[in-house]
């Protein structure tokens, strides 16, 4: 009687799914992020042996560190495999440029957990703007006037260019950046003694970041006055 007990027991189990969660496999799509996006897909499943296992409760974790080696935390994630034993989830925050891992467990099982590994690449350009030297956009002839260019990269600025044309005859100069996240580049200028009055200088700024992306401001025009 005991013996045909248990054996109900055990069919009963097994019916509800009595095997245990044994494996876990994970994908990153795509395993190499862009910054721009920013976000990245994880598919995992839970088997026991080769069959899935619906309905298995777990979670989420992302170790993410930028190529300084500064972290960046992503909220964890948790949720419970569909009728077909798969997991879906999407993480954001991917920003900077550097490497992580993201690891699923199954929730309350020891050792039952798996890690897939991911690399996002900067593919974000700096911001870029020019300051007015006056805040009526006018300079005079003969004038010394200093351009400010502020430029903002959570990698690193590498370099700010500043290109005047117009009655300075083209000019363009070169300021190498600290690699600083937020840096502001001063200019020095001089408008000719000789330049036209009502003539028009345009000033254009273009930046590159650590990474080599490049981003260019919104040109300033200044208007050029007579000598007092």
């Amino acid at each position: 009687m005991r013996l045909v007990l248990a054996l109900s027991t055990c069919v009963s189990l097994a019916l509800l799914g009595c095997d245990q969660p044994n494996n876990v496999l994970v994908t990153v799509s795509p395993e190499v992020v862009s910054s721009l996006d920013g976000i990245a897909r994880v598919r995992a499943v839970v088997m026991s042996d080769a069959e899935p296992m619906p309905e298995q409760p777990l979670s989420l974790s992302v170790d993410y560190t930028d190529r300084n080696g500064a972290p960046h935390a992503i909220a964890p994630i948790s949720g419970s495999t569909d009728g077909r034993g798969g997991f879906e989830a999407e993480i954001s925050g991917l920003d900077w440029d550097g490497a992580g891992t993201v690891t699923v467990a199954v929730t309350g099982v020891i050792d039952v957990a798996a890690v897939a590994t991911f690399a996002v690449i900067d593919r974000t350009p700096p911001s870029v703007s020019i300051t007015p030297p006056t805040l009526s956009r006018h300079v005079t002839q003969g004038q010394d006037f200093t351009v400010p260019v502020r430029v903002q990269d959570e990698i690193g600025v590498s370099e700010v260019f500043l290109e005047a044309s117009g009655q300075l005859d083209r000019l363009r100069s070169t300021v190498v950046a600290s690699g600083s996240a937020d840096a502001t580049v001063d200019f020095e200028l001089s408008v000719p003694d000789n330049a036209q009055v009502g003539g028009t200088i345009t000033l254009y700024a273009l930046a590159g970041d650590l990474s080599g992306n490049l981003a260019a401001g919104t040109p300033v025009v200044l208007t050029v006055d007579a000598r007092p």
